[in-house]
């Protein structure tokens, strides 16, 4: 796990958008369903494009230095040597698939009923650990 180097972290709503539309723009049918599992079950994870950190992957220091709660994700970006980031609450993630549905379906050759399952996976479980 490469972690964090040349790290640029952006925490405007713009570029925390643009990080969410990079990471899934470059995720396909296969790894869509690895990044769904990491976003349940909060393990860090790489891909091609980049990778995903939660709260229990980072030392105490790093977590504080990011204000990075149990319910954040680090997205990360590979831009040639560096990386971009954001600190992006999983509610967000959850929205940003739920108002793009059709278009990540088309994208990544998934029905919609297999997305809306991954929305409904991932609601649950924002659900029960907000209890």
């Amino acid at each position: 796990m490469t972690l964090l180097k040349n790290l640029k972290l952006y925490n405007d709503k713009k570029s925390r958008k643009q990080i969410i539309d990079q990471f899934y723009s470059g995720l396909n049918q296969e790894n869509i369903h690895e990044a769904v599992t990491s976003l349940e079950e909060r393990k860090h994870k790489d891909f091609p494009h980049g990778a995903v950190y939660f709260q229990n992957d980072l030392t105490t220091e790093k977590q504080n230095d990011l204000s990075l709660s149990k319910l954040d994700g680090l997205f990360i970006i590979n831009e040639d040597d560096t990386q971009k980031g954001a600190v992006i609450p999983l509610q967000i993630i959850v929205q940003f698939l739920a108002s793009n549905r059709e278009q990540i379906a088309e994208e990544k050759a998934l029905s919609l009923i297999q997305l809306e399952n991954i929305i409904d996976r991932l609601e649950l479980t924002l659900k029960s650990e907000e209890l």
